[in-house]
């Protein structure tokens, strides 16, 4: 790693730090990223990288290697299982409160959970299921089936479903991210 990119990761770790409570305490902010991240499911299809793509706009900076590992978490791990976009949730509050060392143990873990309850607590009632095979009715493991789905007009009414959903998500998450 260059010491360019040693700095920039340095900024995204303090900016996401530091600025996650400020920057979202706006509501303006918080609605701004679920805007973001409708818009790009709308335009570039993937849950999870639509949603961190929106924060990473709202928050001011750009981190290639979280974007693209996130890319995974697309279509529920791309094989339907839990929501990329809740999986990206935990996975942003994890930054923000999440433990830092192995070593750090299991107390260091704690509080991840109670933030990361209450996003699930939220989404499971809101979307009537945590798994993508069936908020979306796709299998997932049948790569045909994926693409007929989403090339048909039902297609669409999931890219609709998802774009809403996501962006939802993304709202949610910035709101839990204001009060850590």
């Amino acid at each position: 790693m260059t010491s360019e990119e040693s700095k920039a990761r340095t900024d995204f770790i303090k900016v996401f730090e530091e600025k996650t409570r400020e920057i979202f305490s706006s509501e303006a902010n918080r609605e701004r990223v679920g805007e973001l991240t409708y818009n790009n499911y709308l335009k570039c299809f993937g849950c999870s990288q639509s949603i961190l793509h929106a924060f990473q706009e709202v928050l001011g900076f750009k981190e290639d290697f979280w974007f693209k590992a996130l890319g995974g978490l697309q279509g529920g791990g791309s094989c339907g299982l839990t929501c990329g976009a809740l999986l990206t949730g935990f996975v942003l509050i994890s930054a923000r409160v999440g433990r830092s060392n192995i070593e750090d143990g299991l107390a260091a873990i704690l509080p991840t959970f109670e933030s990361s309850h209450r996003l699930f607590n939220w989404f499971k009632p809101m979307y009537k299921s945590t798994v993508c095979s069936e908020i979306t009715g796709v299998n997932w493991f049948d790569l045909n089936e994926v693409a007929e789905h989403y090339l048909s007009p039902r297609g669409m009414e999931t890219v609709e479903k998802c774009a809403r959903l996501t962006g939802g998500t993304a709202t949610k998450v910035a709101e839990i991210l204001s009060q850590l």
